[in-house]
């Protein structure tokens, strides 16, 4: 499907693990790596081993990349000190609010692929469609994807500072008082109000929101602040483009050092979550992003992808040097998890070898798959009763018997 088409494409070539398997590495150290990457990060090492290939995988790409900028790994360690301290300050409170601000951060995980799929390539644009591009993506990552991350933020620095916070105060603030708020309290003033430029997130997405930018002689001028104090910046057009990449590397490293926060805390966290939450709603895409990037893990990339309702057919490759004859059950355990995400009547893998061989084709109905969900079976048994074609030798497998 379309919509998955630039997931699927860009962990292919962005994604570091699957380069890692083909050099030789198995997927159970792939699962060591990501826990060694992130173990400093969590007092719950339980939790790590956990989630460290069903979650984590993308938070520990993140955090590589991150720390190849200083600057911004080391306000990814303040955001997360924060965190931390709100924590060692008053507990309660901390995972109350963190369990308080879910729906939003959800909804802003889910204004993510919007922006990603209106994202065009600008190196072919004239300098006016230019321009008018990169402000939408700095109004829409300030405003749709960070600006629910400051609202947790700023309620954490709160607590760590130890100030008296009536619920729904932070959610009336505008983005202006917020963002104020941060550079005043949190000890680490220049996450919102970035260099070299010094201008506070607000006003970058007010330059945004308002289009107060114009082209003269080849040079952007941009103009923010109420008169009559008015001020002026000009930007060449890579100066721009850095710009946004500067406010998209903030929401970045935000949004990691809220979601190590929350995974590690996820049990107490829990606590506070009504028993039906159902203004919480995840994105498919985000669901697959998990669910692409634990297959990648384990050593597989997705060749192919379709799903509705009836059928939700994966196509695997594999990547690793292994014994394909092996190989192909692992890749026959992806079956449960696709149901998962797709709630498919049908759910179809196929596992290819790594010169693109057609290996084993399996598939269960949803009625199976449904019993393993509400515990009636085990997962193991999915083994015994899922249909089994060796696209070889074009003849059904055995299903696996009891020992």
């Amino acid at each position: 499907m379309k919509k998955y088409e630039r997931i699927i494409s860009a962990i292919k070539e962005e994604n570091p693990l699957l380069k890692m398997i083909q050099l030789g590495l198995k997927p159970k150290e792939i699962k060591e790596a990501v826990i060694e990457s992130l173990e400093f990060y969590f007092d719950n090492k339980d939790i790590l081993d956990q989630f460290a290939i069903k979650t984590l995988v993308p938070e520990s790409i993140n955090l590589l990349k991150l720390q190849k900028d200083n600057w911004l790994f080391s306000m990814f360690e303040k955001c997360l000190t924060t965190y931390r301290l709100a924590k060692s300050k008053n507990p309660q409170s901390c995972f109350e609010s963190l369990a308080l601000w879910q729906s939003q951060i959800l909804r802003s995980l889910s204004k993510y692929w919007s922006v990603l799929y209106l994202e065009v390539d600008k190196s072919n644009l004239e300098f006016e469609e230019f321009l008018h591009e990169c402000l939408r993506n700095i109004g829409d990552i300030i405003e749709g994807l960070t600006k629910p991350y400051l609202k947790a933020l700023l309620h954490q620095t709160r607590i760590a500072n130890r100030i008296k916070i009536v619920l729904g105060d932070i959610d009336s603030l505008d983005l202006g008082a917020i963002v104020n708020d941060l550079i005043q309290k949190s000890g680490y003033a220049d996450l919102f109000m970035p260099p070299p430029w010094n201008i506070t997130l607000n006003q970058w997405r007010n330059i945004a929101y308002h289009h107060t930018a114009k082209i003269e002689n080849s040079e952007i001028i941009c103009w923010y602040g109420r008169s009559p104090n008015i001020k002026e910046i000009r930007l060449s057009g890579s100066e721009l483009l850095q710009v946004v990449q500067t406010v998209s590397d903030i929401y970045r490293a935000i949004k990691l050092a809220h979601t190590l926060f929350f995974v590690d805390n996820l049990k107490e966290i829990n606590r506070f979550f009504p028993p039906v939450d159902v203004d919480v709603d995840v994105r498919d895409e985000a669901k697959f992003l998990n669910f692409a990037t634990g297959l990648a893990s384990q050593g597989f990339e997705i060749a192919d992808y379709k799903v509705n309702a009836d059928e939700a057919k994966l196509v695997v490759k594999d990547v690793s040097a292994l014994n394909p004859d092996q190989r192909r059950f692992h890749a026959s355990q992806f079956l449960f998890p696709l149901w998962v995400l797709t709630m498919s009547k049908s759910v179809i893998v196929e596992y290819r070898e790594k010169d693109d061989t057609p290996n084993l084709l399996v598939s269960a109905n949803s009625s199976e798959c449904k019993k393993i969900y509400n515990g009636e079976l085990k997962l193991s048994s999915l083994a015994k009763i899922m249909y089994m074609v060796d696209l070889k030798t074009k003849k059904l497998v055995p299903p696996v018997k009891d020992d």
